[in-house]
């Protein structure tokens, strides 16, 4: 019974982070009960870092099963030094991230996508921990003779092969990463028949049985075909322009690095392609735009190596994912608790949180198909129905074209109840009217509890939570 009311506790605290857009405790609780109740969950030895982990694992495997799926891995610091002065440094769960001043900890989340239409299905894994205030420098490590178990950077191995546990049942799992995953021993470790890496190569190799290297290589292979990248004002600080972009690609050996193991392998066998920018393209004074992936998928087509860049292109939802958990989203790094692991667990559930938020948005036009189970509750989507008509018109243009509980479906509603206008000339429902209609629905469906418990009209009991 305790553990079921545990459960029933941390639903509740992630559904309330999800409506209010806010991980911030004081923010995202109803009343002063709530609030005290969030803390004790939080602060609670028997739920535990691994369970919430594991939990989150669950969901995504029954999510996965049959699917062809991208699992996109990357790293984020969470940076409490806003409020400092209410963590301790003798806190073991708590350590030095930035510059090594701030306080904080890290997390290394594996969000995996539907490789067709990349819809965020689940996290796989999440990877949390932190720095020892007095821990030594990579140089007075000697990290370079270090065996690749005792590095931070085994994180990246570990959590790929937690995930391939996850995502057995997956139809295949191609794991995605930038270039601090371009790691030799992940190479030899976790392909198989189903597992495939993409990894944006980093370390400009030697090739096997060769005085060359990968990058000098690939400059000199001859351009297969070719493709436009939008390049937008928001990214980075190049220049917005449509870049030509010239792709290359070769089977290629690639040698083991003199600190790896006795035990791997001399080489690795993968394919390398090289995405470089036309100078045609590239403007006066800046460096044109340069992908080198490494994958241990067959290239033989340009069309192959075309999916492939794709594939690695999609990484920038995780990044989606960062933001929505921090300031741009449930502003994460404002939370006041006041102790390691309080807070560790705060994150994992936000983190979930910020998934579905991700995925109400990603479906809002019904292209990915998704049920609306997959978000809510069979009582929330009775009480979506329940409410629907009243934001229909009586044209056809101005009614819920969608499946009735689907996810499109939902988000439909929800986004009619924050203001959008419901015409598909007015464009799809944007992130604040999300947030606006799950906010009304939040007192809604309160509403819907309160006139199941009483028996009175739907709208007199959600104007009663309202009043209160």
């Amino acid at each position: 019974f305790f553990d079921e009311r545990l459960e029933i506790r941390g639903s509740d605290i992630m559904k309330s982070m999800v409506e209010k857009e806010t991980a911030i405790v004081n923010q995202f609780s109803k009343s002063r009960s709530e609030y005290v109740g969030a803390c004790r969950f939080f602060n609670n030895e028997s739920v535990t870092i691994n369970s919430l982990i594991e939990e989150s694992s669950g969901r995504c495997q029954n999510a996965t099963a049959g699917i062809h799926v991208l699992a996109i891995q990357d790293t984020s610091e969470i940076n409490f030094s806003a409020h400092r002065g209410k963590l301790s440094r003798r806190d073991n769960e708590l350590g030095p991230v930035g510059n090594d001043k701030d306080i904080g900890f890290f997390i290394h989340p594996m969000l995996v996508l539907e490789r067709d239409n990349g819809f965020p299905l689940g996290i796989a894994d999440t990877y949390v921990w932190n720095r020892d205030w007095d821990k030594k420098a990579k140089k007075e490590r000697n990290c370079k003779s270090q065996p690749i178990e005792e590095k931070e950077s085994y994180r990246w191995i570990e959590c790929a092969e937690i995930t391939k546990e996850v995502l057995e049942e997956a139809a295949s799992v191609t794991i995605v990463a930038d270039r601090e995953g371009d790691i030799y021993e992940e190479f030899v470790e976790i392909p198989d028949d189903k597992t495939h890496l993409v990894i944006r190569s980093l370390h400009d190799r030697r090739l096997y049985g060769s005085k060359q290297k990968l990058f000098e290589h690939l400059s000199e292979l001859e351009v297969v075909g070719t493709y436009d990248l939008e390049i937008k004002k928001c990214q980075s600080k190049r220049t917005p322009r449509v870049a030509k972009m010239e792709v290359r690609y070769d089977r290629v050996r690639i040698a083991k690095p003199s600190s790896c193991c006795q035990k791997h392998p001399e080489f690795v066998e993968v394919s390398a392609i090289e995405a470089r920018e036309s100078v045609d393209t590239i403007p006066a004074g800046e460096e044109g735009v340069v992908w080198r992936i490494l994958t241990t998928l067959e290239i033989n087509r340009l069309e192959e190596a075309l999916e492939v860049i794709y594939w690695y292109s999609l990484r920038w939802r995780i990044e989606e994912l960062f933001r929505t958990l921090k300031k741009e989203g449930l502003n994460i790094e404002s939370s006041q608790l006041e102790t390691g692991a309080g807070l560790k667990k705060l994150v994992l559930m936000a983190l979930n949180a910020a998934l579905i938020i991700m995925q109400l948005v990603g479906d809002r036009d019904g292209e990915a198909g998704k049920p609306g189970d997959l978000v809510f509750t069979s009582a929330e989507l009775e009480c979506l129905e329940c409410v629907s008509k009243e934001y229909e018109g009586k044209t056809k243009s101005s009614k819920n074209p969608n499946e009735v509980y689907s996810l499109a479906w939902a988000a439909w509603i929800i986004g009619r109840m924050g203001g959008w206008k419901g015409y598909r000339k007015a464009g799809p429902a944007g992130p604040i009217s999300m947030k606006r209609g799950l906010q009304k629905f939040s007192l809604l469906f309160e509403g819907w509890k309160l006139r199941e418990a009483l028996e009175i009209p739907l709208m007199e009991a959600a104007g009663s939570v309202y009043m209160e």
